[in-house]
């Protein structure tokens, strides 16, 4: 008797087994599209990224230094860590890259240095654009280190540093104002690039109103 009971189970099952079979074969159920419950997670592409990238040709790069002695000058303004263009607005205005200038006050090449603080500098030929530069890249970098800022040491440069040293400020001489702006605006002018030879080169440019 159990054996023709498990027998008629096993049998029911088979029946129930054709007969979802037989169902599925005519009525197969719609998979269910689960990418929507979970995002990305299941396999949704993301947007490809759009990736920017510098247009080399479009870069602004500002030119390359082009003035006289720029090979002495780089030697000179290394020697001290000066940048060179601060250097070459010195020149600038002292001389206008005339290596053979003189002043009325007896100042001589292109930093123009006077006899007494070329002698201190170890300067022999005042006339010599090496030496001469030298001479005037250690001269200025001293007042740098100095007065610790760029107009006073500018000052320091034209007038003295005891006058500067006394005073605490830019002496109220209508010589040495006009030097230390015109270095600084020579300064200004190389960093954005212009070209200049003499102090009037470096003047800001005119806007329009």
């Amino acid at each position: 008797m159990v054996i023709d009971s498990r027998r008629a189970v096993v049998a029911v099952w088979l029946a129930l087994g054709a007969l979802g079979g037989v169902a599925s074969a005519q009525a197969p159920r719609a998979a269910v599209d689960w990418r929507a419950a979970g995002g990305d997670l299941f396999g949704r592409s993301p947007p490809a990224a759009t990736l920017v990238g510098p247009d080399e040709e479009a870069t602004p790069r500002l030119p390359d230094l082009d003035q006289p002695f720029a090979a002495m000058i780089d030697e000179a303004a290394a020697l001290h860590a000066l940048d060179p263009k601060l250097l070459h607005a010195v020149v600038i205005v002292e001389s206008g890259y005339e290596s053979r200038a003189r002043s009325p006050a007896g100042a001589g090449g292109l930093t123009q240095l006077m006899l007494g603080t070329a002698a201190e500098l170890g300067v022999g030929d005042r006339f010599d654009p090496r030496q001469n530069l030298r001479g005037g890249a250690a001269y200025l970098a001293r007042q740098m280190l100095r007065f610790g800022d760029l107009r006073l040491a500018l000052a320091a440069y034209n007038a003295g540093p005891a006058r500067v040293a006394g005073l605490g400020r830019v002496p109220d001489l209508s010589e040495t104002q006009a030097y230390v702006s015109a270095v600084v605006d020579c300064y200004l002018a190389l960093t954005v690039g212009r070209r200049a030879r003499t102090a009037r080169d470096c003047r800001p440019p005119r806007s329009d109103p």
